[in-house]
């Protein structure tokens, strides 16, 4: 058998002060290690892999659960927005609305000392009121009271009479209706 041969197809002289021979061994000290870097990157992606699939599949089971239990309330979500909106809607009701009970009173304020009355009522934008006076002007004064009171309008006076069964005073019946 032959003696075996070695083959060197690199130039031995200066080879390391050439272009190439600098290239080669950069080549091989420095770019052996990025060649390590690089599998190590590969290597730690390919295992965050298992990692971050875990992590996925946990979230969209949360998701499920989630959506399940936001599924089940969707009726009674509904029912509760539908009652506050009904809610809403009474509000403002309320709020446009004139209380008797508040008219009564500033009308009661207007009442003069020789006035009195022994009816009262209001309806949706109408106020009667019946009662007497012991004077004349008791009657005049307190009609004009009424005249300026603003939460009224298109004030008249009904009736007018002198009081039955011997009693003293004028007996008066007034309307108005109300202002909203």
């Amino acid at each position: 058998m032959p003696a075996r041969r070695k083959i060197n197809l690199l130039p031995q002289e200066n080879l390391e002060y050439s272009s190439l021979g600098k290239f080669l061994q950069w080549t091989i000290s420095v770019g052996r290690w990025i060649v390590v870097f690089t599998e190590l990157v590969v290597i730690c992606a390919f295992l965050s892999r298992f990692y971050l699939d875990t992590k996925l599949a946990n979230l969209f089971d949360d998701i499920k659960q989630k959506k399940a239990i936001v599924a089940s309330a969707v009726d009674f979500e509904e029912t509760f927005r539908n009652t506050q909106d009904k809610m809403k809607e009474i509000r403002k009701l309320m709020v446009g609305e004139l209380k008797p009970s508040i008219i009564i009173t500033e009308i009661s304020n207007l009442l003069p000392g020789d006035v009195s009355l022994t009816s009262f009522s209001v309806d949706k934008n109408n106020l009667t009121l019946v009662g007497y006076s012991l004077s004349k002007t008791g009657l005049q004064s307190f009609w004009q009271n009424l005249t300026k009171y603003t939460k009224i309008n298109n004030l008249s006076l009904n009736n007018i009479s002198s009081r039955k069964e011997g009693l003293p005073g004028i007996s008066f019946e007034v309307s108005a209706a109300i202002k909203k």
